[in-house]
């Protein structure tokens, strides 16, 4: 766990996210290094001017704001990009899971970067998941009966 280097996304699901610190977080979420702050959209579609303000009126200003539009095929509408590359922010707008990794890779490097993520709908879920999983709960399991008294 590397938090001298800034929050990073650990884990995402349909309803949150999991933060390198152990925090969960449920929602939409706009993410610095240091801090997380609830993000008031429910889609792609409510990303506009006022759901973005906070990132550009932000001293120093963003190396780059990365937005995680939630699942593939989720856009953000080109009148906002144009309205975010006026205000001197640079955009990398891709599907969240795209969007955490680039979020932590970037803030690993050092850079003044945040991230507005939006919770992805579809996930995918491969065996590694799954075998994790299962041993997670066996993990749980065990350490319940060891608490046991008899």
């Amino acid at each position: 766990m590397e938090i001298e280097a800034g929050l990073m996304v650990d884990s995402y699901s349909q309803v949150g996210f999991r933060l390198n610190n152990g925090m969960s977080v449920i929602g939409p979420i706009a993410l610095f290094p240091k801090t997380v702050l609830s993000w008031r959209v429910r889609s792609s579609q409510d990303i506009n001017e006022d759901s973005l303000s906070l990132f550009y009126l932000l001293e120093p200003r963003l190396d780059i704001l990365v937005i995680g539009v939630g699942d593939q095929g989720c856009r953000v509408d080109t009148r906002i990009i144009r309205f975010m590359k006026n205000k001197g922010v640079s955009l990398e707008i891709l599907p969240t899971v795209s969007a955490c990794t680039t979020f932590n890779f970037l803030n690993q490097e050092r850079r003044y970067v945040a991230a507005a993520l939006i919770p992805p709908v579809a996930i995918s879920v491969n065996e590694d998941d799954l075998v994790q999983a299962e041993r997670r709960r066996k993990k749980l399991y065990q350490s319940t009966e060891d608490d046991e008294v008899f």
